[in-house]
């Protein structure tokens, strides 16, 4: 909902006390409006409150200049289709949730018109909202504090943005608002409210441990002889005086719940119970309230009269006929909750004693409503429950026999056994592990073989417990840890290889089953690189230089076998540890640790070549089984002796085949590429989808990946300004020259960089270099598969932004066509860039309809794009379902987000949303003050809804927040004093001083635009219109480097004018001045000379204008008719004087308005049907076609008896 609002809202109940006393609305609304800063959002919503009386006080408002409260701002009534619509949007403005929508009951009072229709409608849909958004952040804040817990346990530190996300949402006022308008409602005793506002504020309530509140909002409910409680109604009760350890009170609340029901006054419905038949639902809302009270006496501690309550339950004399005055049987939850409040109140033996007699039943675990006298096999949440608190305890043996039964049990039944169960298991076993260095190696080593084979996840389907998760991964570190500290290194290395080797399958399947988009592969395989990165760096700093080198040789090979650099420190042991070893008489190495030294020597930028040497006499001497090498090492060897030793083919010839062979191919391949014939691959920016370059092997030398220089390029990630991105670029280049290349996601990134800074060229040279290193993966099929992937993902990116859209769209179709899906972020370049065409939120939907039939998961900044093209086509309602949507998925929305969607409100004039949104926007914790936003606010009630209180509103927020005003800042100060009445002509000139006084902001063509708006067509000023213009090019503000000043915009302001005053006799003088300053002409200026002539009478003029300009290609935007904005100058090209003017929509619509104006109505249906051919998008045609039925311009309507549409 709205932050400001709910915190603002108890500041002014008084005015809405004053209100209700007086049966009158005006105090009410003025008291929100002062909150909202709309009207709109809250009056008048059928309410009783505001009945009587249609004239509105201006009220006390510190955001307004007088009184705006109409019941809407074109004067119509406000209804209940009305209210539904605020409703749906203020829904939009939260964070809907699984848990959210399970606590709705589906009644008929949960509809917003049902809201007006019980009176009180304004009180109840704001309670609604905030007690929603009250719940929302309650379980954020539970599921964040579950988060915590897990990596507490894990023995991950860093949690401070949790912990200020946690501090943040606690610290919401959204309860007090909704209690504060309760109280003011509940002071008129004609107030009702459904039943669900009541259960809202009781639920709040018992989240906030405020029985007294509690006890309010229920004696109000018990006063209504027309409503009746339902069980959700006494649960609520009962859990608001447990919180506060209070259990008489919960007992008094359950007694009331017990007297209700043999006085048969209690609704058999409760939130979160859907059972199959009406009996079930009935018995199990029942059964709800006493397990609720059962739960109370466990919290309060008071075990024995929880099972004393239990008893009664279980020795019922109840039938299969539910009967409300019974006491009811027990269900499977029951004794769920028996566990869970054994466990919370920290007797663990006795639930664990509990839990281990329901193992013993023989019924699985079914519905936990279903009544049964002997209860049911644990379900998985009493699982997860018993697991957490054995593990708190520290309770290990027993933790430990439980999996290996819930590992088994899991397999007969079909159940998940979840990532939080294995890892609440592990954490438990470390800590002990940790506390207990004295432990015998026999029991140690038994202990870590059991975490490593059974509690581990060696499963490959599901996608479960990957690294995508901190936990899990820090876990397993710490698990190899142990095996490493207590002397099983060997074993530690094989677990570490086991783990990575798993990860990378999961992956992979994941990618293949389409568990998991191209960003979240890659966020699972940087968790599997850093695991083994940190791993690395936890045994070096262990063991330092004392580490032997076959275990040196094996970290390295892990390091490769994910794809992360091995780094420096990693490589300098491996050297020393090689050149102490080489002493001894035997140097015993594994095929997989003698291509872990190569790959070492390769990479090594201190006298490789020496070393390379080296290795290759230790290989012949030790007959190391070369042919078994893998086919990336054998390749490895042979360019690195090519490389390094003039030699190079007769040491190879002593290794045989195929050493020989592929020293012959690759000496081949480099005369090739240094041939005159053969010339590097250039890429015409039309090149059709079949002739994109796939493979240009040939173009480039043949090389080697190096991680150091995977590092030295990659430097410029993340956030690389245009020096840091062109460093890297030459660095890479200096490295291909010498045939060493970075890593696939190097060269990935460093293409989507360039073509942000527009580098094409320098995109294509990257490319080319990619195929070399793809071609080098060869062995590596599926890291191979990953970086195409990745290369052609950001192929997508980068020439996307460089503008070249076809070529990023051929290479959109090679993923597609080879099965893959492009990432959310090279969508989000795509539908950025869609333009000039006529019809770009058309083509931008596309695009993002496509993305989610193929499983894209949108990011933030793929929403960012979509709202803003939606926005600027108007489809407010379109943008904030998607608004909505990315908050369900977990999004956080950004600046941006709400600049665009609050932009999209105002497009279409809802003042009420977009200040909502606003409010919204500020309130968030992570909010980033940017300077778009108060535009757009400024911007709508200036032009939209004229209201220069409103204006200066937005503008001291903006200054307020100490963002720096923009050239379009002025624009609309000028235009709020110079254009909404009454008009202040010295504030306006006052702010134009401002403006050139600005050294941050340059004076315009739109603030001359504004001034000549104001003083001609507002103020009917022709001589000061006529004055300011010819002012212009001498003005000191004035830069000829610039452009020519008057421009385009200037012109047209100035030729709105003599249009508006009727003074065509001075247009040919202006015009003739337009083309002899070598301004071009835009469509705009043409549509108001056709105006002016056809209102003058001069049709033929008009026609004539009209004919004369251009229309664009079919499917494309017109050209040159926008002048660019300041900061886009320096790079733009100015158009000629004498080029082209291309006919806008706008074009068409004013010629036709002047034939019918002028009662040319065939002229004006040929102008249709020839805009019809165009084919224009059908909203536009429809708009222009559309005018035919205006009044003002076709009589013939009304002689037809048809009616023109409102405007």
């Amino acid at each position: 909902m709205l932050p400001k609002v709910a915190n603002t809202l108890i500041h002014h109940t008084h005015r809405a006390v004053v209100a209700v006393q007086n049966q009158t609305g005006h105090a009410l609304r003025n008291a929100l409006q002062s909150s909202s800063g709309s009207s709109t959002a809250v009056a008048g919503w059928g309410s009783p409150v505001s009945g009587g009386s249609s004239h509105s006080g201006p009220g006390p408002s510190k955001f307004h200049a007088s009184g705006r409260l109409q019941s809407s701002h074109n004067g119509s009534p406000i209804t209940s289709s009305n209210v539904r619509d605020r409703v749906e949007k203020l829904k939009a403005f939260r964070v809907p949730s699984a848990q959210h929508r399970s606590h709705l009951p589906a009644d008929a009072s949960s509809d917003a018109s049902q809201l007006v229709r019980s009176g009180f409608g304004t009180y109840a849909t704001l309670i609604n909202t905030l007690t929603d958004r009250d719940f929302e952040n309650h379980e954020a804040v539970r599921r964040a504090e579950a988060r915590l817990r897990r990596r507490r346990r894990a023995g991950l530190d860093q949690n401070a943005p949790e912990e200020n996300r946690i501090a943040s949402l606690r610290g919401d006022a959204h309860f007090k608002s909704a209690l504060a308008l309760f109280q003011t409602a509940a002071a008129n005793p004609n107030s009702k409210f459904p039943l669900q506002i009541y259960n809202k504020l009781l639920r709040s309530c018992a989240l906030h441990a405020n029985p007294d509140a509690a006890a309010f909002v229920f004696g109000h409910l018990e006063n209504r002889a027309d409503i009746l409680p339902d069980a959700q109604t006494f649960i609520s009760l009962i859990e608001s005086y447990a919180s506060r350890r209070d259990v008489q009170g919960a007992e008094r609340m359950f007694a009331k719940f017990k007297e209700a029901s043999r006085a048969d006054r209690v609704q058999w419905t409760c939130d979160g119970v859907a059972a199959s038949s009406q009996e079930l639902d009935q018995r199990a809302s029942q059964t709800a309230v006493w397990n609720e009270m059962l739960a109370t006496y466990f919290r309060c501690g008071q075990p024995a009269d929880a099972l004393a309550l239990l008893e009664q339950m279980m020795d019922t004399s109840a039938g299969d006929t539910f009967r409300s005055a019974e006491t009811p049987l027990p269900t499977s939850s029951t004794f769920s909750r028996a566990i869970a409040g054994f466990c919370q109140a920290g007797d663990v033996s006795t639930a664990l004693t509990w839990f281990e007699r329901m193992l013993q039943q023989d019924t699985v675990s079914g519905s936990p409503h279903e009544s049964t006298r002997v209860p049911h096999r644990p379900d998985p949440k009493t699982w997860t429950t018993m697991f957490d608190a054995l593990a708190d305890e520290g309770m290990v043996a027993e933790l430990n026999r439980l999996f290996a039964r819930w590992i088994n049990i899991s397999a007969q039944e079909g159940a998940a056994v979840w990532s939080d169960h294995r890892d609440s298991v592990l954490a438990a076993n470390l800590k002990f592990m940790d506390s207990r260095t004295d432990l015998d190696q026999p029991k140690a080593h038994e202990l870590l073989d059991f975490l490593a084979d059974h509690v581990l996840a060696w499963e490959i389907e599901g996608g479960h417990f990957t690294f995508y998760r901190d936990t899990s991964r820090t876990l397993c570190q710490r698990l190899i840890m142990q095996y490493w500290n207590r002397g099983f290194t060997d074993q530690a290395l094989d677990l570490a290889s086991r783990i990575a080797a798993r990860q990378l399958k999961v992956i992979q399947h994941g990618q293949t089953e389409r568990l998991f988009d191209a960003t979240q592969a890659q966020r699972r395989i940087e968790g599997t690189r850093r695991f083994a990165a940190d791993l690395t760096t936890d045994i070096i700093g262990k063991t330092g230089a004392g580490a032997p080198l076959s275990s040196l040789l094996r970290l390295s090979a892990l390091l490769t076998d994910v794809g992360a650099l091995v780094p420096s420190t990693l490589s300098e042991s491996c050297l020393n540890a090689y050149a102490l070893q080489r002493a001894s008489p035997t140097l015993s190495l594994t095929t997989k640790e003698w291509e872990a030294l190569l790959e070492v020597v390769v990479a090594s930028e201190t006298d490789s070549s020496a070393t390379l040497n080296t290795l290759v006499d230790d290989l012949l001497q030790h007959s190391a089984d070369v042919a078994a090498f893998s086919d990336v090492a054998k390749n490895h060897l042979v360019r690195s002796l090519s490389w390094h030793d003039a030699n190079s083919a007769r040491l190879l010839a002593q290794f045989g085949e195929p050493f020989s062979s592929r020293y012959a191919e690759l000496q081949r391949a480099q005369e090739e590429a240094s041939s005159p014939a053969v010339s590097t691959h250039s890429f015409d920016v039309q090149t059709p989808l079949e002739e994109v370059p796939g493979s240009p092997l040939h173009s480039v030398s043949s090389g080697r990946i190096d991680s150091a220089h995977s590092q030295s390029v990659g430097e410029f990630y993340p956030g690389g300004n245009k020096a840091a991105v062109l460093t890297a670029f030459r660095r890479f280049k200096s490295g291909a020259d010498r045939g060493i290349f970075p890593r696939p996601i190097v060269l990935a990134r460093l293409v989507s960089a360039l073509g942000r800074l527009g580098e094409v060229d320098k995109i294509y040279e990257v490319y080319d270099a990619a195929q070399v290193v793809l071609n080098s993966l060869e062995a590596a099929k599926n890291w191979q598969t990953q970086g195409w992937f990745l290369i052609e993902d950001h192929m997508i990116i980068g020439l996307a932004h460089a503008g070249n859209l076809e070529a990023a769209h051929a290479h959109r179709q090679r993923i597609l066509q080879q099965g893959g899906v492009p990432s959310a972020d090279a969508y989000g370049a795509l539908i950025l860039h869609v333009k000039d065409t006529t019809d770009d939120t058309s083509n931008a939907m596309a695009l993002f309809q496509e993305s989610q039939s193929l499983g894209v998961t949108p990011n933030i900044f793929m929403y960012n794009t979509v709202i803003s093209k939606l926005a600027k086509a108007r489809k407010a309602d379109y943008a904030l379902q998607l608004f909505q949507d990315m908050k369900a998925l977990g999004v956080q929305p950004t600046s941006v987000t709400y600049g665009a969607v609050i932009a999209a409100c105002c497009r279409v004039g809802d003042a009420a949303s977009a200040e909502l949104l606003f409010q919204e926007m500020t309130s968030e914790p992570s909010f980033k003050p940017r300077v778009p936003p108060y535009n757009t606010m400024m911007q709508l009630y200036t032009h939209t809804k004229p209201d220069r209180a409103r204006v200066l509103h937005y503008y001291n927020e903006l200054l307020a927040a100490r963002v720096q005003p923009t050239a379009h800042t002025y624009k609309l100060l000028i235009d709020a004093y110079g254009s909404i009445e009454p008009v202040e002509l010295p504030a306006m000139e006052k702010v134009f001083q401002d403006l050139v006084a600005d050294p941050s902001v340059s004076v315009q063509g739109t603030h001359w635009a504004a001034l000549i708006n104001a003083y001609g067509c507002v103020h009917k000023d022709l001589d000061k219109a006529l004055q300011t213009f010819d002012s212009i090019a001498s003005h000191p503000s004035t830069n000829p480097r610039t452009g020519p000043m008057p421009d385009a915009v200037v012109y047209e302001a100035l030729i709105n004018t003599l249009v508006t005053l009727r003074r065509m006799d001075l247009m040919p003088t202006y015009v003739e001045r337009l083309h002899a300053s070598g301004v071009h002409m835009t469509a705009y200026i043409a549509n108001l000379l056709i105006k002016g002539y056809a209102s003058a009478g001069d049709l033929a003029r008009s026609r004539e204008i009209f004919e004369s300009l251009q229309d664009p290609q079919e499917g494309v935007a017109a050209p040159h008719n926008h002048i660019p904005h300041q900061n886009k100058q320096a790079g733009a090209h100015p158009v000629p004087a004498n080029a082209p003017v291309y006919r806008e929509p706008s074009t068409w619509e004013a010629m036709v308005r002047a034939e019918l104006g002028n009662g040319q109505r065939d002229r004006a249906v040929s102008l249709l049907q020839r805009l019809q051919a165009r084919m224009f998008p059908p909203a536009v045609y429809q708009r222009i076609s559309g005018i035919m039925l205006d009044d003002s311009v076709a009589p013939w309507a009304l002689s037809d008896g048809s009616s023109s549409p409102s405007a």
